[in-house]
């Protein structure tokens, strides 16, 4: 051994090393909305069924089912109610066939004994037996941010944020998974209230926006209305993935109260727009089989399927999945529909 290699070893004495064959590669609970191990933050305005839409997530992973069509990995759930009415939950879960009795998922209301805080030795003592009983570390969902913070605080200051973040990711490095569900603040931004250190400090983050275009008022008795999920997983996937839509119809009984009935995925918007575009180049495609790509361009965005611009990188691609192209004389590249 040379003197430099007995060097660079003693140099990480006392120093922990990171050990890659001992880290478990990511796994997600709700595929790509919710990964193992992580902080997720859930925000939007008011009446963006936030509340709903966590509850039915819960009750998923807790059973084993899928969510809103995504599949999902049974975990034990503790969904932790800070505001909501006990009368308000009874009826989300009635309405959801949601049982908080269930041996793999319960809520704690604050009308029985007061919600504990992320650093209260209850939650770190659950993450704990919850893994020794189970065999697999429980979700945690907090709802809702606000009610974190100590008397007085408004959490727009970094410090009023960084003991709630510490306790969290204390009990995900223990294994568990913890869900914020927040607020959007009176802007028209698409932002959590508070210090944007809450955005740096979570692994996930999903916006939660009211389609009002799309969202409608069926009679008198009931509603339809179209959610949008903008998600950024950030540290697992680019920004954008795992985005979707959803739609829940809503009706209200005889004593005047409304009742969420269903929740159904649907196609995201802008899934639809690629969509209504891909058809729109197939048929210029399929009708103009010796233009090249700037002329079927100039085509797209004279027929208002897409700009110039949009067109082109739509051509390139679609190569391989919805049409080929063929090289001619000259450099030239026409398309073929596939």
């Amino acid at each position: 051994m040379t003197k430099h290699q007995r060097t660079s070893g003693d140099v990480w004495k006392g120093i922990p090393r990171f050990d890659l064959s001992k880290v478990r590669s990511s796994r997600w609970v709700i595929d790509f909305f919710l990964a193992k191990g992580s902080t997720q933050l859930i925000f939007g305005s008011y009446g963006t069924l936030k509340t709903t839409t966590m509850l039915a997530a819960a009750w998923a992973v807790s059973q084993g089912i899928s969510f809103l069509g995504r599949k999902t990995r049974q975990r034990p759930v503790l969904y932790l109610d800070f505001e909501n009415p006990a009368d308000t939950m009874k009826r989300m879960c009635v309405d959801g066939k949601i049982d908080p009795m269930s041996e793999s998922f319960t809520i704690w209301n604050r009308a029985d004994t007061p919600t504990p805080h992320p650093a209260d030795e209850t939650l770190v003592n659950f993450v704990k037996h919850c893994k020794k009983v189970t065999g697999h570390s429980p979700w945690i969902i907090f709802d809702s941010w606000t009610s974190l913070l100590r008397v007085g605080e408004s959490g727009d200051k970094v410090g009023e944020a960084t003991h709630i973040f510490r306790a969290i990711r204390k009990l995900c490095d223990m294994g568990a998974t913890c869900t914020i569900i927040d607020h959007t603040g009176k802007s028209k931004r698409k932002d959590p209230i508070g210090t944007s250190a809450k955005m740096t400090q979570m692994d996930s983050s999903h916006c939660f926006v009211v389609q009002r275009d799309e969202s409608t008022l069926l009679d008198a008795s009931s509603k339809r209305t179209v959610v949008r999920v903008e998600s950024f997983l950030k540290r697992y996937a680019p920004k954008g993935v795992g985005t979707f839509s959803f739609e829940a119809y809503g009706e209200r009984d005889r004593k005047d109260q409304w009742h969420v009935r269903s929740l159904l995925a649907t196609k995201d918007r802008a899934v639809l727009k690629l969509e209504n575009e891909v058809e729109g180049m197939k048929k210029l495609i399929k009708s103009n089989r010796a233009f090249g790509q700037e002329d079927i361009a100039k085509l797209a965005a004279d027929e208002d399927i897409a700009s110039r611009d949009r067109a082109r990188q739509l051509l390139q691609d679609g190569i391989g999945k919805y049409w080929k192209s063929i090289p001619r004389r000259h450099g030239k590249i026409t398309f073929r529909v596939l």
